[in-house]
């Protein structure tokens, strides 16, 4: 009779198995959650090439910060009151590079106006570069007539070292500092805009710079990441705990000062984080003028070009960041004065934009302390 082996020796071996599988789980999280989290390799090519504002008819500078790590950070910056050159032709533009940075030719049209109206620092999400979100940067600068700021985090893009939690709060502060140094942008008032990662940085970002960011725009963020690995990887699910990562934006958004208004931007179809994350983070966070808006069919990378999406994010700078700058910039009123006034209102043309307005002219609009978008921006 040939042997037969007992079910106690099948179950020591499979469990044998099992075991060595799971500490090989465990080991690959805990070695590589950097490389998950952080895939700053895609898509292919999001190391060799980035795309540069001009592309987009936008003015600009590219400005490398060292951070105190001395990692050099690559960084758009878009100012108002600047536009292309007239003259500027691609063969004289110096175009972004690993060794280089880029700059189109400018000439500036109006060098007060980038301190009379706000700053965005554009925060992205945790792939590809600052590159791939020029298109929305355009509409913050073209459409909301807003200043710019655009990051790529260490290890994105032509910024160098790799990326970390650590590092990536040493590169928004550091880029934070710089705009508060900037001559033109220091006394504006700054907007933190982020998606999905970006988002967790926004909000540690403010949390820690109570008298530096104004507003906070968040999309499609998430609780924490040990709290998201469950969802988006369910076989590390009891392994979470090794997680080094931390992004705890669940503490962080309590952190974050009354005074802040704060816009919440959800995806309802968000595959990636669930909503219930955005739901928690609006529950918890302590804004007197926060706004929660769900759009029913976005997903967690196409909530930006749902309708409506920018509409909404117009409103709540009208609201809520313009009235402070008319506030910051108001004179004491007097008899025949001709106090501007920054108001929405729909062009001629195809784009609506902000625009500076005499109390002469603002009283030949339609409610003018309160003006509402007509139209969603395109991208």
């Amino acid at each position: 009779m040939g042997y037969l082996p007992s079910f106690g020796s099948i179950a020591r071996v499979v469990g044998g198995v099992l075991v060595v599988s799971l500490i090989s789980t465990a080991g690959l999280l805990y070695r590589y959650q950097t490389s998950l989290i952080y895939p700053s390799s895609f898509p292919s090519g999001s190391k060799a090439e980035v795309s540069t504002p001009d592309e987009y008819d936008l003015p600009y500078t590219e400005e490398e910060l060292i951070t105190p790590d001395s990692q050099t950070l690559r960084v758009f910056v878009m100012l108002q009151g600047t536009a292309l050159a007239k003259s500027n032709e691609k063969s004289l533009q110096r175009k972004s590079s690993p060794t280089q940075t880029g700059k189109a030719p400018l000439e500036v049209t109006d060098a007060a106006l980038a301190g009379k109206r706000p700053t965005v620092l554009f925060l992205h999400a945790n792939a590809g570069n600052m590159g791939h979100r020029l298109p929305l940067a355009a509409v913050f600068f073209k459409r909301f007539g807003c200043n710019v700021v655009m990051l790529s985090y260490r290890g994105y893009g032509f910024s160098t070292g790799s990326p970390n939690e650590r590092g990536i709060k040493i590169d928004t502060q550091t880029t934070l500092d710089y705009i508060r140094s900037h001559p033109a942008l220091s006394s504006t008032l700054l907007v933190a805009y982020g998606q999905s990662i970006g988002g967790a940085v926004a909000i540690d970002l403010a949390a820690r710079n109570p008298a530096s960011v104004h507003a906070l725009i968040l999309e499609n963020t998430f609780l924490s990441i040990p709290e998201l690995i469950p969802h988006v990887l369910p076989p590390v699910r009891p392994f979470a705990f090794l997680c080094r990562e931390y992004w705890n934006s669940a503490e962080a958004i309590c952190k974050v000062a009354a005074k802040v208004p704060v816009l919440f931007l959800s995806g309802r179809q968000d595959e990636l984080v669930p909503p219930a994350h955005m739901d928690a983070l609006y529950a918890a966070c302590n804004s007197t003028t926060k706004r929660f808006q769900r759009f029913a069919q976005g997903t967690h990378n196409d909530t930006c070009i749902q309708q409506g999406y920018f509409e909404t994010i117009g409103e709540f700078l009208l609201a809520h960041v313009v009235t402070l700058v008319n506030e910051r910039t108001a004179a004491p009123k007097q008899s025949g004065s001709s106090e501007e006034k920054l108001v929405w209102r729909e062009a001629s043309g195809d784009e609506d934009e902000w625009v500076q307005m005499s109390h002469s002219e603002l009283r030949g609009t339609t409610d003018p302390d309160a003006p509402t978008l007509s139209k969603a921006p395109k991208l």
